[in-house]
Order: structure tokens, then sequence, then C-alpha cells
């Protein structure tokens, strides 16, 4: 049986819920922004993605004695906080990143067996799973491939101290005054180490994966690099 695995627990093993349906997967649609230019042909410029949509028909069973708390611990589950991942079990090769839940009425077609709509709203651009989890770099001019069809915004939690530089290809960052470690968020564009804003400290590009081999390489005490690369896809 399908199963989608979101907020920390699987649908199936631990809420008991069962999907009905086998989602329509929606294309991933550009945004275009049309700049006229007088006496010229007219450019076009990639403005972002527009978001889609996934819709899991779910049913589980719970008698009235059951119902009211089974159905607490689904909302709080599927609503307690956004912009979580969305694993779904047989489109196992891409996660989903939501930014909106919605949650149709709960409907009872026997005593016991009850039924509702799930709808992810998600971005456009899908992580592929396998870039989801941590690589450790140890060696200087590392190549990383980059599978995904669009250029990925990694996590680095670069372990070193002091002045610190560290080129992807051709652009490249520095970190000052490092301690132990400090994490570079590429998609929120935020440097830091645990709870303390170390975006002072930096300058220089935030790092991005190109399409294709992308080589590490870095001056200074560098004595790991834990790379979660999130590699992104139509």
């Amino acid at each position: 049986m399908s199963f989608i695995f979101y907020n920390n627990l699987n649908s199936l093993d631990d809420l008991d819920l069962i999907i009905e349906n086998i989602p329509i997967i929606p294309a991933c649609n550009i945004i275009y922004e049309t700049i006229s230019i007088d006496g010229g042909e007219n450019l076009t410029k990639i403005k972002g993605f527009e978001d889609i949509s996934l819709s899991f028909d779910f049913w589980y069973k719970a008698n009235e004695d059951e119902y009211l708390m089974k159905k607490s611990r689904i909302d709080n589950w599927l609503l307690s906080s956004m912009y979580k991942e969305l694993f779904y079990s047989m489109d196992e090769f891409k996660t989903y990143k939501v930014k909106q839940v919605k949650i149709s009425e709960t409907k009872t077609a026997s005593n016991i067996v009850r039924r509702f709509t799930a709808t992810f709203i998600c971005n456009g651009l899908k992580y592929m799973t396998s870039g989801l989890k941590a690589k450790t770099i140890t060696t200087s001019g590392t190549i990383l491939n980059n599978f995904g069809t669009y250029e990925a915004k990694p996590i680095l939690k670069i372990y070193g101290s002091g002045s610190i530089t560290l080129n992807i290809n051709n652009t490249s960052f520095t970190v000052k005054n490092a301690v132990d470690y400090v994490t570079i968020d590429s998609e929120i564009k935020e440097c830091y180490k645990d709870n303390i804003n170390f975006g002072k400290n930096m300058t220089g590009d935030w790092p991005v994966f190109s399409i294709g081999k992308n080589t590490i390489s870095w001056s200074g005490a560098v004595s790991k690099i834990e790379v979660t690369p999130y590699w992104k896809c139509y």
C-alpha cells in the first residue's frame, strides 16, 4: 500500500490512513516576465515557478468513541506547521516542499469508516530525495555532480576556525573568525552558528550548485564540510 511521510509520521504505519487514489502530479510551470526593448526584440526573464497542488483521498476506521480523538491527531499532524517536506511512496525519487495544507470535511461512509481529502500546496520545483541527506567532504577539490534539472541552493556546515574561503566553480565566499563550525544556508541566505547570526562575518557569493559538475575547494583551517545539496528538478 502507498503512503505519505510528512511531519515525522508515516500516514499508513503511524496513523492507519489508507490512500484511495493515485494523485495527479501536476507539471511545474514557469512564471515569465516579458521586458520590452525599444527598437529590439523583447526579452523574457524567469520570475519564478507556480505552486502545485497534490490531493490525497484518505479513509480510516474509527467508532464514535474514537473519532474525535483520532481526527484531532490527524488535524494536528497536517496543520501543526508549514514548510515541511512531503514524501510520497509511489514517487520516491522526489520530495515536495509544502507551503499550505487544506483539509476537507470528514464524511462517514459507514458506522466506522471515515473519509477526507488532504490537499498540499507545494513549491513548483521538487527536491530530489537523494539530495536531502548530508554528504561529508574532507578533501579540497572534491567534485559533486548536480543530476537535477535546476540550480541547487545548498546548506553547508563548515568545520574549521579562523578565516575560511570556499570556492564553488568560479564563485567564492569568505567567513572570518569562525570557531569550531559555521553554517551557510543559501536557500534563506543566512550564515549562522547555532542560534547566533554570523552574517556580518561573511562576504562574497551565496553558494549555488550548477547543473553538472561542481568543484568545491577551500583555503584556511577546514577539517570537513557537511553538504546538504538540495538537488532540484521540475
